[in-house]
């Protein structure tokens, strides 16, 4: 076929489809009314009974074939839309070559549509990380204020104490100032506690890893059951380079879980595991204890794993939650090592 009579196919093709309909059944009416007239000519009945058969079984065919080809669009709208809904934001409707106009200005409307959704999503995203940045730099200024000058002051006082227990001659007195600096230091130990609830200042000094292994440490203190830390080499090497909101996203993830597990579980065993691949880091918290059943959203009433799973989202990561009744709680979050690149992002896949 010739590059004219090509432009000329597809030109159709891109008819409305009335029109296209119209067209072909107004060519094989023609056909078929010169096909019969040829038979007729020559007397021939079953000939022109079998022309006119013929006939209509083309018209339906190509009826059949022509409703199909229009309707490939709206097939392709439709998985486009199946795409957008499993979480592929970038997913754009192709243009179709046999599309009719007005089928190819819905296409352009539902991408516009898509482009804005996604540009919207990108502001609120960029919105939430500022406000979640903000959060974290307020807590870990009052962190600071907490560990360096309320707690210091507190020291101070029971230093003092001591000195006066020392210089005292009086039993009685000597008794009392040694209960006042126990119920001190217990408050110093609930500040210092506080602090780090408030902000892990381990995290920004030593690294993620250090402040899984302090968590397992403060949580697990004096407590059953036991919580493991395993940290594989490649995931050492990964933590090394996160950033420092994206190891506060798995600190924080590794906080809820275990204390979840502390307090509904009661589970006999406790795993905080760090893993690596190509470009991300995975941690996942397993225990053994009572589990529960995963409501529609796969979290039960209260825990604060959605929230937890919006952090992990604003990284672009993954978030999951597996459990059942007795049979324990696996919470992964893996994210990637690096922000990805985000430059094609807005691009539309229509060409």
């Amino acid at each position: 076929m010739s590059a004219k009579a090509l432009r000329i196919v597809r030109r159709a093709l891109r008819w409305p489809l009335a029109a296209k309909l119209s067209g072909a059944n107004a060519v094989l009416l023609l056909a078929a009314v010169g096909a019969f007239w040829a038979v007729q000519r020559g007397s021939h009945l079953v000939s022109a009974l079998a022309v006119a058969a013929v006939a209509l079984c083309g018209g339906v065919a190509l009826n059949v074939a022509l409703v199909t080809i229009a309707l490939r669009p709206l097939h392709e709208l439709e998985m486009t839309a199946q795409r957008v809904w499993r979480g592929e934001l970038d997913a754009r409707v192709r243009r179709s070559p046999v599309a009719d106009g007005a089928l190819e200005r819905v296409s352009q409307a539902f991408n516009l549509l898509l482009d804005s959704v996604l540009a919207d999503r990108t502001r609120i995203r960029a919105l939430a990380a500022q406000v979640i940045e903000t959060g974290d730099r307020e807590r870990a200024a009052l962190a600071r204020e907490l560990h360096d000058s309320t707690a210091q002051s507190i020291a101070g006082i029971s230093y003092q104490l001591i000195a006066a227990e020392q210089m005292s001659r009086d039993p009685v007195l000597t008794a009392q100032l040694a209960e006042v600096r126990v119920a001190t230091n217990a408050i110093l130990e609930e500040v210092r506690l506080l602090s780090q609830s408030v902000y892990p200042r381990i995290l920004d000094d030593l690294g993620l890893v250090s402040a899984l292994r302090d968590l397992a440490r403060r949580l697990g203190k004096g407590k059953e059951p036991p919580i493991l830390v395993e940290v594989a080499p490649a995931a050492d090497r990964a933590a090394q380079r996160l950033t420092a909101d994206r190891a506060a996203v798995l600190y924080r993830v590794a906080r809820e879980a275990v204390g979840n597990a502390l307090r509904h579980a009661r589970p006999d065993q406790i795993t905080i595991r760090l893993d690596a691949t190509v470009g991300r880091i995975t941690l996942r918290v397993e225990d053994d204890g009572a589990g529960f059943t995963p409501a529609a959203d796969g979290f039960p009433k209260g825990t604060g794993l959605f929230g937890m799973r919006e952090r992990v989202s604003l990284v672009d990561g993954r978030f999951d939650v597996s459990s059942c009744l007795d049979g324990g709680t696996i919470v992964t979050a893996s994210i990637p090592v690096t922000a990805p690149d985000r430059s094609s992002l807005h691009a539309s896949s229509r060409e």
